[in-house]
């Protein structure tokens, strides 16, 4: 009886009454989970079950043949996922400064087996990579690190639109001209439709003319012999049925309507004026904050801003301006130093401050590999000195998932949620902590020990 009544206090999640489950159970028990939900959760344990997590929670019971994964004692800790927001590291094509619009990232990058694993190992799940070039390179793709051949298994082969700006006149004319020819040529179909739609009008006024003129000529027992139509009179008054003044057959306009051709390398600038597609903004000063604000202008347009400097920035000039733009910032994991000073700046701690809300946090530098390995300590930087912790976890995983449209995958970790998630051996911003595991819709797709035996 007393064990009865112990078992009963015990805080057991239990699948709804209805529940019928399939497949076979995982159940992990960690030191740690940190659901990105609320609080962090000790000491408990993740139920998995065809790509869901049945249950999540302290006490939970094991069901009857399930898999076991006993990590407790070893500091284990479970989270969603890590989320590379822009990368360019891997092996492609170099561009220089011009307008590339009509290039995509899966066009030119070439990942090779030996980087995807080393982010495996790194519990990075997505990566976002840009195009190479300045100015107007292209458009970014989004790439899983298990994939196997990106060309082929790019998860979004077309995603955002990359511009950069920098303080050259010719750097601001390119993307003003940009916009200047998006503007002419939604001009340009807009007049083409009208034209299009006045014609088809015409025509349909002209077979009804031409088919009453008929009834009324079959009426009047002389179908042999049809009158010209008022709309055949003035294209020359021959009288000949479904002939223009020339004797040639008349065509009628297509039944629906068919753009004017655009040069590819304008459609994305077209696509991002008619709001169709999302920019992304590289800068890496506040003067050039200041360039695109003016390139800018009224403009209603869907943009994000990527600020990407060095270790020294005086970003914090023009916090304010960016966070009264409302639009999503991705900024780098690093504390930051005020130019030609030692004085540290939190450039992420400022923009939360001045009301940026939705931060994505990236490795130093977008170029190696090298940078996402150091990421975790630029991160503990920046918790140590004031950023919310939580907010560097959710910064890392959920909004970058957000951002590249992978919400569904990388989500907070709750029962009924996808199975997805790393399980690191210590706290996840602690250098010194590897990953253990990663899963997928409850796939492992990194298991360290079965790693080191192979």
């Amino acid at each position: 009886m007393l064990v009865e009544l112990l078992l009963s206090a015990l805080p057991v999640a239990l699948p709804q009454e209805g529940d019928d489950p399939v497949g076979r159970a995982t159940i992990y028990h960690l030191d740690s989970i940190e659901t990105l939900n609320g609080d962090a959760l000790s000491n408990a344990s993740i139920l998995v079950r065809d790509g869901i997590i049945e249950r999540i929670g302290a006490s939970l019971m094991v069901p009857e043949h399930a898999k076991v994964v006993d990590l407790r004692g070893t500091g284990a800790t479970a989270m969603p996922p890590l989320v590379v927001s822009h990368a360019s590291f891997f092996p492609s094509e170099s561009r220089g400064r011009g307008r590339y619009g009509q290039y995509r990232a899966v066009d030119a990058v070439h990942p090779d087996e030996e980087s995807l694993q080393e982010l495996r190992e790194l519990g990075v799940l997505f990566v976002g990579v840009d195009p190479p070039g300045s100015g107007i390179p292209g458009r970014t793709s989004v790439l899983r690190s298990d994939s196997k051949n990106f060309l082929d298994d790019a998860v979004v082969r077309d995603l955002h639109l990359k511009l950069s700006i920098d303080m050259s006149k010719t750097a601001k004319e390119l993307l003003r001209k940009a916009l200047e020819d998006g503007d002419k040529a939604i001009e340009k179909e807009k007049k083409a439709f009208v034209d299009w739609e006045k014609a088809r009008k015409e025509w349909k006024e002209k077979q009804e003319a031409k088919k009453k003129a008929e009834a009324e000529a079959a009426k009047n027992g002389k179908a042999e012999d049809k009158p010209a139509t008022s709309a055949q009179e003035g294209k020359g008054g021959n009288g000949d049925k479904g002939k223009n003044g020339d004797g040639k057959e008349e065509k009628a306009p297509s039944e629906t309507f068919e753009a004017p051709k655009m040069d590819p390398s304008l459609t994305p600038i077209v696509e991002w004026i008619r709001k169709e597609r999302v920019a992304h903004i590289w800068l890496d000063s506040p003067g050039e904050w200041l360039h695109w604000k003016e390139i800018i202008g009224e403009r209603e347009l869907a943009w994000e801003v990527v600020l990407y400097h060095t270790t020294s920035t005086n970003f914090h000039e023009v916090v304010e301006d960016i966070a009264k733009s409302g639009v999503r910032v991705y900024a780098p994991s690093r504390i930051s130093f005020l130019p030609s000073t030692r004085v540290r700046n939190n450039l992420p701690l400022v923009l939360t401050q001045a009301g940026v809300k939705n931060l994505v946090l990236m490795p130093t530098s977008p170029n190696n590999v090298q940078a996402v390995k150091d990421w975790r300590v630029g991160l503990s930087d920046l918790v140590r000195e004031g950023l919310d912790r939580n907010a560097v976890l959710k910064a890392i995983s959920i909004e970058p998932a957000k951002a590249i449209g992978q919400e569904e995958t990388v989500a907070p970790l709750t029962a009924g949620g996808p199975a997805t998630f790393v399980i690191t051996d210590g706290d996840p911003l602690n250098p010194f902590s590897e990953v253990v595991y990663m899963v997928a819709s409850g796939e492992v797709l990194y298991d360290r020990e079965k790693d080191k035996e192979n």
